[in-house]
């Protein structure tokens, strides 16, 4: 017997569909699972966990369509705060409260909102932690090690004040994507922007820090300064991130030797 068979045509997708019927149908299942005495807990656990990775899914979904929008609108931060370093000579930068004053009503906007905190870094100085989050429940994080920003005249608490701003401004340029209108030679006057280089505490430093590591320097710069031979080469604005990855490296193998010691 010959069977005939006919392909329907595609149903065209509804108008009234939203990204928010997946969940409500998974809702809906949930609610006829509760009132059925066979289903029993294991099960209707499972229901639970499914609707919450569902539920995830759709907020990151929502996050990066909604950030996607914020980048095509984001305009350039002009540099106008400006520090002068005497001589006739000082560099500008972009103040966090003009970052602020651009970005807040593009990210109110697309129900974005920044928070910002900060935490002690081994070794001494700072993490700043900035999180981006969405109306919808997804956020994001991205935080930048930071040596205290003691400069003359400052006490500990302005020090620490002026860290939290200068990791503001980086940690929302990284969730952000914001672009400042002008070369960016972080903090440094632009002559010496490329020719200041570790001192030799510094580098001593480093090289102690390694040595108690037994960390190769050809290996570690490949790793965190590809194109140096040296950390003397490397610039002065690299040294708490090459310090700190060292800092972390030896509190990992203290904690290492430690459970070693525990278990014998």
């Amino acid at each position: 017997m010959t069977r005939i068979t006919t392909k329907q045509p595609a149903a065209e997708p509804s108008q009234e569909m939203t990204p928010a019927m997946p969940a409500a149908s998974m809702l809906a299942i949930i609610a006829r699972a509760a009132s059925d005495p066979a289903v029993d807990v294991a099960k209707m656990q499972a229901l639970l966990d499914m609707q919450e990775r569902i539920l995830a899914k759709q907020a990151e979904a929502e996050f990066n369509a909604a950030l996607v929008r914020l980048a095509d609108a984001m305009p350039r931060v002009r540099k106008n705060g400006r520090v002068e370093l005497g001589g006739g000579k000082g560099y500008d930068f972009a103040r966090w409260e003009d970052m602020d004053t651009v970005v807040r009503p593009h990210m109110r906007r697309e129900g974005f909102t920044l928070s910002f905190d900060m935490e002690a870094r081994e070794g001494g100085g700072a993490v700043v932690i900035g999180t981006l989050l969405h109306a919808g429940g997804h956020s994001r994080r991205a935080s930048i090690p930071l040596g205290l920003d003691a400069g003359a005249g400052r006490n500990s608490l302005q020090a620490m004040g002026s860290t939290l701003s200068y990791g503001k401004r980086y940690c929302a340029e990284m969730l952000l994507n914001i672009v400042r209108e002008g070369a960016d030679n972080d903090g440094l006057p632009a002559t010496n922007a490329q020719a200041a280089h570790l001192s030799a505490a510094q580098v001593e430093e480093l090289h102690a820090l390694m040595r108690e590591t037994r960390t190769l320097e050809a290996r570690f710069l490949s790793v965190m300064a590809p194109g140096l031979r040296s950390v003397a080469d490397a610039p002065a604005a690299d040294f708490p991130r090459l310090k700190n990855a060292l800092l972390t490296k030896r509190a990992a193998l203290a904690k290492r030797t430690q459970h070693t010691g525990e278990a014998a």
